[in-house]
């Protein structure tokens, strides 16, 4: 056995180092510094949504800046959201679904104030090699996420039109825009 010492003790020692440094008081109070810093470095607003298997964009609760329907379960409906022009916000969409990605996966697509959502909405079902996003319609999108199967959360960051209006938002996966997985961006003074 004492010709393996050497390697035994190697091993030991790299165990105990890969294993971190630092009290759990050090590490918290590092993670802390870690999170305050991006807080205050990151001062968009964050609208979190859930996509959900009925095909809606639903939210916790009520808060300000957006407008909630009828209960959904543990959820409301998102019907819209206000913005100011020019005001940053970003979108973080969880899908909540036991269903496989080919089944299920939501995305959130900002169009311009003009677009055609059901026109839009067609054509991207027919775009499933690009995530159903149409490439010929891409200059109808000012933002839009990744699809998110169940259990992923996608976030796409963007800054409100300056033009007042309304802007519709919806999920591009066939089906979900005319099941009603719709919405208003509301930009107004």
């Amino acid at each position: 056995m004492t010709r393996f010492a050497p390697y035994l003790f190697s091993l030991m020692l790299l165990f105990v180092t890969a294993c971190g440094g630092g009290s759990d008081q050090q590490q918290a109070e590092d993670q802390t510094t870690d999170t305050q810093a991006t807080e205050q470095a990151d001062d968009v607003r964050t609208i979190e949504i859930v996509g959900i298997d009925r095909m809606k964009f639903v939210v916790d609760g009520e808060e300000e800046g957006i407008t909630t329907g009828e209960k959904m379960g543990d959820y409301v409906l998102l019907e819209s959201i206000t913005a100011k022009p020019g005001e940053e916000i970003r979108i973080s969409l969880y899908t909540e679904s036991d269903l496989p990605a080919s089944a299920m996966a939501h995305n959130f697509v900002l169009l311009t104030m003009n677009a055609d959502a059901a026109a839009f909405a067609n054509a991207a079902s027919k775009a499933r090699d690009n995530d159903y996003i149409p490439t010929d319609m891409e200059d109808q999108i000012i933002a839009h996420t990744d699809l998110a199967a169940g259990g992923e959360t996608v976030e796409v960051t963007f800054t409100a039109p300056e033009e007042t209006g309304e802007y519709e938002f919806l999920c591009s996966f066939p089906g979900h825009y005319s099941g009603g997985m719709k919405g208003i961006l509301n930009v107004e003074e």
